[in-house]
């Protein structure tokens, strides 16, 4: 399926979220054949038309996800007072990166479900190949209707002996660069910029505002203000002292891939009036920028945050205050690589979703905080779903690719 195709059905999933791509299991005795692509008979059609489900069989399914070539609109100019568009700046080269995704539940007799967040679609970041096999009864994309997330879900029927699934995905990503000398338009729905200017995380409101206040002073433009408040952060992120007792386990916090330093920024934004949002992501291969910022190989373990906050003509702005703190505290950084993370993304790296909550199509009733690594769940009788730990066997492998 080219990648046209895949990003319709995607969309689709917003108002239709059943199974797409579905790939149900015909036959239980073919599971030692070869697996089986699926290929479309039909190129795809346009936008909005019905999409054919790709074929499958028992074993596995393969979507095809060449990228397009995006459009590219005629530059702008001024209107009065309106500013121009902002130019599409220089375009950075794409990288690739293999990722693997292994599922080995144990036979526990009920059904088993699975979920695989499947990194989501921009300008910086692609979705170009995506293979599955397995000895599951059903499988297919499904998308968080509220969220947004978009994953990709496996069920076992109960009795399935060693249930098992493995799931192959191709990403192209290339760097994201804020440059603070393009302004111009950057339209963004109230309704989002809003969403993102609701109270975040446990910590008490009204700390966090005359926190705020005083990190920003007499500080009035958002740019400013965001920066201010991203040192702050990160200095307090190093010392791991000095910040008020309600938010000084996020801030100390070194093993929850850089949430609680991200999500601090980010509720400190809110809480002077700067839409911020934290993006959930997983790492794929080795930094170019500082050897504590990447991983490769089993990346398991290896999930990160980052964050993004909105400023009149410039947009969204991606900062990464947790590895600015990660890169002085164990390579020395002199403050160079500080000062680049503030309106940069290093693209070793897969964004999920930049969601405050997330509910899992099948899943457990309640909202989930985050969904930022492979989930595995157990069916009761009673029909409840039952998590089964956020690693439990399930393992995850990423490589760089040539492409």
């Amino acid at each position: 399926m080219k990648r046209r195709a895949f990003l319709a059905l995607a969309g689709g999933l917003a108002v239709a979220p059943g199974s797409v791509l579905a790939a149900k299991k015909t036959n239980t005795n073919t599971s030692s054949k070869p697996a089986a692509k699926a290929t479309a008979k039909k190129p795809a059609g346009k936008a909005g038309a019905k999409a054919a489900p790709a074929k499958s069989n028992a074993r596995g399914n393969t979507a095809n996800l060449r990228p397009s070539a995006p459009n590219q609109p005629p530059a702008g100019h001024v209107t009065g007072m309106r500013p121009a568009p902002l130019p599409r700046p220089r375009q950075q080269s794409w990288r690739h990166y293999d990722l693997v995704v292994k599922v080995t539940a144990p036979d526990s007799g009920q059904p088993l479900r699975a979920w695989i967040p499947v990194p989501s679609e921009n300008d910086w970041q692609r979705v170009e190949d995506l293979d599955w096999q397995g000895n599951y009864g059903k499988a297919g994309l499904r998308r968080d209707g509220d969220s947004g997330l978009l994953t990709f879900f496996a069920e076992w029927p109960a009795g399935t002996r060693a249930p098992t699934l493995e799931l192959k995905l191709r990403l192209g990503t290339r760097q994201r660069l804020f440059d603070i000398t393009r302004r111009g338009a950057t339209p963004e729905t109230e309704e989002v910029l809003n969403q993102n200017l609701q109270s975040l995380g446990p910590w008490p409101q009204d700390v966090l505002a005359e926190l705020a206040e005083r990190i920003t002073g007499r500080i009035r433009e958002p740019m400013p203000q965001a920066l201010a408040i991203y040192d702050w952060v990160v200095d307090h992120g190093i010392s791991c002292s000095g910040a008020p007792e309600s938010i000084q386990a996020a801030l100390c916090a070194r093993n929850d891939g850089g949430a609680g330093l991200a999500g601090i920024f980010v509720a400190l934004c809110r809480a002077c009036g700067i839409p911020a949002r934290r993006v959930s992501g997983q790492r794929l291969g080795p930094s170019r920028q500082s050897p504590s910022l990447g991983a490769s190989g089993d990346v398991s373990t290896a999930q990160h945050w980052r964050a993004e906050f909105h400023a009149p003509f410039y947009g969204w702005v991606p900062v990464d205050p947790a590895d600015a703190a990660l890169a002085q505290r164990q390579d020395g950084d002199s403050g160079a690589l500080r000062k680049r993370l503030f309106g940069f993304w290093e693209m070793n790296w897969a964004a999920y979703s930049s969601a405050d909550g997330v509910h899992l199509p099948q899943g457990p009733g309640e909202s989930l905080p985050v969904v930022d690594r492979p989930l595995l769940a157990q069916v009761e009788r009673d029909g409840s779903v039952r998590l089964l730990g956020r690693q439990g066997g399930i393992s995850l492998e990423a490589r760089p690719s040539e492409g």
